[in-house]
């Protein structure tokens, strides 16, 4: 999904909300009088919020990283550039409120949550120059119900508090590709994963409401997520070419993502595997599916509208 989806996503979501409370008003249920001002009503609104998300540990930069310490451990490789990790995501959410009392509301909503990053390392070992890039990526789309509730701090702030569930509809991408070149020969590697996982999440967080119309609030806040993507299983396109007369390529099915301790040369470090078996020979250890972390903070900040 790219950016203008999410956007025209949050645009439709929002043409939505606001039809609602029209039609509402339109039927006949009978309104308040003053005489009934203290008793408690249900009213709606929406939240539209978005920021950046802060990764917490995952499997991905942790084979990065083992990649990055497996060649400062070589003393054979010769390093020019070494992998980036991938450190944060975007966050974007879509809510429908109803306010049940006048600081306590429950929100239905949507989301879109996405992180990737394209990195490279480049390094000599003896004669081959070598350069290997890996693009990881992930997105989810959260279906959630959150609890709010209000504490008044003046006649314009209020500091709210939520918590709640989600579940989280996710994808992820592992390509890879590798070049290296010896005596002017090439030999080029170029891989293609995609999976599908689904998983239950909690969340919650704290806001600040600013309002600045009677029925608008400026929104920015913090929130701390826990959802972590597991059985990693897709299909893997792979290509090999050469400037020497070979070639190759082919689709292979259920090929699931592992994760483990992989001894180079002397030292073990962590490492991701593509492969239909969970690898079992003497240099690997401590092997099991990998996942893929969505917990981290998010920074948000976005709008509240009541009606």
């Amino acid at each position: 999904m790219t950016k203008n989806k999410v956007w025209g996503f949050i645009a439709l979501l929002s043409v939505v909300l606001l039809i609602l409370p029209g039609a509402s008003l339109a039927d006949d249920t009978p309104q308040l009088t003053q005489g009934q001002a203290g008793q408690s009503k249900i009213t709606f609104g929406f939240r539209l919020t978005g920021g950046a998300s802060l990764l917490m540990r995952n499997d991905i930069n942790d084979h990065l990283q083992g990649f990055n310490d497996a060649l400062d451990d070589s003393p054979s490789d010769f390093v020019i550039s070494e992998f980036e990790l991938l450190k944060m995501g975007m966050d974007f959410s879509g809510e429908i409120l109803i306010n049940f009392m006048p600081h306590f509301s429950v929100g239905i909503g949507a989301g879109y949550i996405t992180a990737g990053k394209e990195t490279t390392a480049e390094y000599n070992f003896w004669t081959v120059e070598a350069e290997t890039t890996y693009h990881p990526k992930f997105s989810a789309i959260p279906i959630t119900l959150s609890f709010y509730y209000g504490i008044p701090i003046g006649s314009a702030l209020e500091v709210v508090l939520n918590a709640g569930f989600g579940y989280y509809i996710g994808t992820v991408n592992l390509d890879y590709y590798s070049k290296e070149t010896s005596s002017g020969f090439i030999y080029e590697d170029e891989e293609i994963w995609s999976a599908k996982s689904n998983a239950l999440g909690f969340h919650g967080g704290i806001d600040l409401e600013f309002g600045i119309a009677r029925n608008l609030a400026l929104v920015v806040g913090a929130k701390g997520r826990y959802a972590k993507l597991t059985d990693l299983t897709g299909d893997l396109v792979w290509e090999i070419d050469t400037n020497f007369g070979y070639s190759d390529s082919g689709t292979e099915r259920d090929i699931t993502l592992w994760f483990g301790d992989y001894e180079y040369t002397t030292k073990k470090h962590p490492r991701l595997y593509l492969s239909e078996d969970k690898p079992s020979w003497s240099l690997w250890s401590d092997v099991r599916k990998a996942e893929v972390n969505l917990s981290g903070i998010v920074l948000q900040a976005g709008i509240k509208v009541t009606f």
